[in-house]
């Protein structure tokens, strides 16, 4: 039977879920989000983990910056269980970056956007790891967040008010009438066959890959892939997000997540051909290192666990490369522009900007499908488990006295979770322990994510609930994880053992570049004991 929707959304990052979740409040449920692999399998899982709030955008690109700015203080409270409240600390150290500092000011008082110079005796009283030769700092709300539960939470809330999420199904194809695209032929990789979809209007939230999807309908677009690698680390140098005040540059920022005891250094900023084929670079690294090692020397100290990528979807119809493409967003009207309709695009922006480039989005389908703009309401809306923090510690002292569980890990989970965490260990009350003491996951959320969140094995299992994410890196926790999904869900010994590979070679991916840097070369060698012993599997055999 032919399936039609008003709207089909191409793109299960956080632009995409932003898109779907705005359709359908504004009166579109009949709507359908298409994702290649995951939830934020792509750019958005690979980010920086730092919820912008404009400070390091205040000079750069001061349009960005205003759109942070607004988007960061609706995020904190739309979805405040996800964000990491640790604010930001920004420090300048030479006269180049002191001069800096006045131009930034000088914006930010412009833009509205918050801050409070500090002594430098105050700063390093606060963290005392910063560099004693610092010359100036400032407080201000940059801040880190949980990129995957923030991503999952959007597509969720659209999920329980009627639209459709699919994941692991790749479009590989344009339905046509002439000049108008009327629906997409898609691969299903789960079962892997081949079927047609029919929709109003397409709206390609692809990210890098934008340019891939209106190929099909006979025209390209001039996205220019960025790669942006990070070092993730394993401890908490800083309480805070750290930054240096200068023109955005290679390893200017240190999020520190509290969430889960790890850090993260980034970005570097180097274009690629391909989205698909972008690994990180030792290189980038080490010039990250250098640089950030000027404001806080330990960080050299710290055990580095992984390296990860994320490609920026940059759009420019310009020459400029890298940094000097803007990070704003771009809506493209594609029956303006190339003379196809049934189609748009949404490309560009920044994490924190998702929210807004999804209502420009919208905008413009609501004129196309109804002859005005329905009036925007994602920006008042709570999102799917949306709690105050307040709430959360209630909720974790409850769940702390009901199931014996630390303070601790009830905090950890009810960030993740919100208002559906004591739900899910009533659901699941037998795995109501700690798996994985890194990030402190429960067992309990493994039934759910399997039952509720459309988890096909044990990498979607990760951007749920970050299994394995912390400093164990998975060496332990997959298999208690592994135990749970045959005990109580129903898998074979060969289905678990399925789930167990494809976590060891997803995860081994960002380890190897972290082994051949050195620090994280015992560790890996341990997995690799764990895994041989355990399971038989050969970690370290690349190929």
């Amino acid at each position: 039977m032919r399936e039609n929707f008003d709207v089909i959304v191409i793109g299960g990052g956080t632009t995409g879920t932003g898109v779907i979740r705005d359709l359908v409040l504004r009166g579109f449920p009949n709507s359908l989000l298409l994702e290649r692999d995951d939830l934020a399998a792509g750019t958005s899982g690979g980010c920086h983990s730092a919820l912008h709030g404009g400070a390091r955008y205040a000079v750069s690109d001061i349009q960005t910056a205003r759109e942070c700015l607004q988007e960061n203080q609706i995020y904190r409270r739309i979805v405040p269980q996800v964000v990491d409240p640790t604010d930001a600390i920004w420090v300048a150290k030479t006269d180049e970056q002191l001069e800096f500092a006045e131009k930034w000011m000088k914006n930010a008082d412009e833009i509205g956007l918050p801050y409070e110079i500090i002594s430098v005796e105050e700063a390093i009283s606060e963290e005392p790891l910063l560099s004693k030769d610092i010359r100036f700092a400032l407080r201000t709300i940059d801040t880190g967040f949980d990129p995957f539960r923030l991503c999952i939470a959007q597509a969720y809330d659209a999920k329980m008010k009627g639209a459709e999420i699919r994941t692991h199904q790749e479009v590989i194809g344009m339905l046509m009438d002439d000049s108008r695209v009327v629906g997409l032929r898609v691969l299903n990789k789960k079962e892997n066959h081949i079927y047609e979809v029919y929709a109003k209007l397409v709206i390609n939230a692809a990210g890098p890959w934008c340019s891939q999807i209106t190929e099909m309908a006979g025209f390209a677009i001039p996205m220019k892939p960025n790669k942006g690698s990070t070092g993730i680390y394993s401890m908490r140098p800083t309480k805070t997000l750290i930054g240096i005040l200068r023109t955005p540059a290679d390893g200017d920022g240190l999020v520190s997540q509290g969430f889960q005891n790890t850090a993260l250094l980034g970005t570097s900023s180097v274009d690629v051909d391909d989205p698909d084929d972008a690994d990180p670079g030792m290189d980038e690294i080490k010039i990250m290192e250098d640089s950030v090692a000027e404001i806080i020397p330990g960080l050299r100290e710290a055990r580095m666990l992984r390296l990860c990528t994320g490609v920026r979807p940059l759009y420019t119809t310009g020459q400029e490369t890298g940094r000097n493409i803007s990070r704003g967003m771009f809506l493209l009207d594609h029956e303006e522009m190339e003379g196809v309709s049934g189609i748009i695009t949404i490309t560009g922006g920044k994490y924190a900007t998702a929210r807004l480039m999804a209502e420009e989005a919208v905008n413009l389908a609501c004129e196309k499908l109804v002859g005005r703009v329905v009036p925007c309401t994602s920006d008042k809306e709570l999102i799917y488990g949306a709690t105050t923090r307040e709430e959360a510690e209630k909720e974790a002292q409850e769940i702390h006295e009901t199931y014996h569980i630390s303070r601790y890990a009830a905090h950890k989970f009810t960030a993740r979770y919100g208002m559906f965490a004591k739900k899910i260990l009533e659901q699941y009350p037998q795995q109501a322990y700690v798996i994985d003491d890194a990030v402190q996951m429960i067992g309990s959320e493994v039934c759910y994510a399997f039952q509720e969140e459309d988890v096909e094995d044990f990498k979607d299992l990760r951007r749920r609930t970050r299994l394995g994410m912390g400093q164990e890196q998975g060496t332990f926790s997959i298999y208690k994880a592994g135990g749970i999904a045959q005990q109580e869900l129903g898998m074979t010994p060969a289905e678990s053992e399925k789930c167990v590979l494809g976590y060891v070679d997803e995860r081994w991916k960002g380890i190897y570049f972290a082994a051949q840097y050195g620090d994280q070369l015992p560790l890996s060698e341990l997995m690799q004991e764990m895994y041989i012993g355990m399971g038989s599997y050969d970690i370290l055999r690349i190929g």
